[in-house]
């Protein structure tokens, strides 16, 4: 979900040499950009759509999952799903702000929508709803959400974009509203960051999440951090991050 960028010439992610506030660790180095654009990687989770879950979803579930329970939706709010993907968290958040609540999923991808209102019909929840759109330019109003849940897709838009993207999300969340991050760190390096950075780099299109600072990223973004959690999903380290605007 990332437009076409230039090679990097030496950027870093936001905070990439600073301090870490709550552990006094500075992280190993600049993470990786993105150079996929935006419509190869609609094109291609649209093609994948219908085996997604065959394959990506033992990776990410039990990530996903503690992520969703982090956010701690309740019954009556608003909740977006951004990059809903399948909609297995979608269905979640659905449940758990049933009754009068409701839960909306966007997702670039013509396909990946398709298989999240599957999988709400199939679970009878009518109050969940998904649209197609763009998760930079969210076609909602201001202070539309109490919450927004991210899984998996912070780390797909490429480093320079990423500050943009969430003043989006945060434009959309109403005063007080949190939101919950999913994604692979780039703290904790080791020999399991570095063999995936080396697929990676040689096959982007098939290993397009990339490791990334969460919490400096979020920090930097103007958000106060409330909760963290650290996950290892097959041997990678995981953030999942809950947070709220700065007053």
């Amino acid at each position: 979900m990332t437009t076409e960028q230039p090679p990097a010439t030496g950027s870093e992610s936001p905070s990439s040499t600073s301090v870490d506030e709550a552990t006094g660790e500075t992280p190993p180095g600049p993470i990786s950009r993105v150079s996929r654009s935006k419509e190869a990687a609609r094109d291609w989770y649209d093609a994948i759509s219908r085996w997604y879950d065959t394959f990506a979803d033992p990776f990410e579930e039990p990530a996903r999952a503690a992520g969703v329970d982090l956010l701690d939706a309740r019954p009556g709010e608003r909740v977006l799903d951004v990059g809903c993907g399948t909609g297995t968290a979608l269905v979640a958040l659905s449940d758990a702000v049933d009754p009068g609540g409701t839960a909306v999923g966007i997702d670039l991808a013509a396909g990946m929508c398709r298989v999240s209102r599957t999988a709400l019909a199939d679970a009878g929840l009518d109050h969940g709803v998904v649209v197609r759109g763009d998760a930079v330019t969210l076609p909602f109003e201001d202070d539309a959400f109490d919450a927004v849940f991210v899984s998996f897709v912070l780390e797909l838009f490429d480093t320079p974009e990423m500050l943009a993207v969430l003043t989006e999300w945060q434009r959309v969340l109403a005063p007080g509203g949190r939101l919950c991050v999913v994604s692979l760190s780039r703290r904790g390096d080791g020999p399991a960051t570095w063999l995936y950075e080396s697929v990676r780099t040689l096959a982007p299109t098939y290993a397009d999440c990339r490791p990334i600072y969460v919490r400096d990223t979020l920090r930097e973004a103007g958000f106060r951090i409330d909760d963290t959690r650290e996950e290892t999903v097959w041997m990678f380290p995981v953030e999942i991050v809950r947070c709220r605007l700065e007053s």
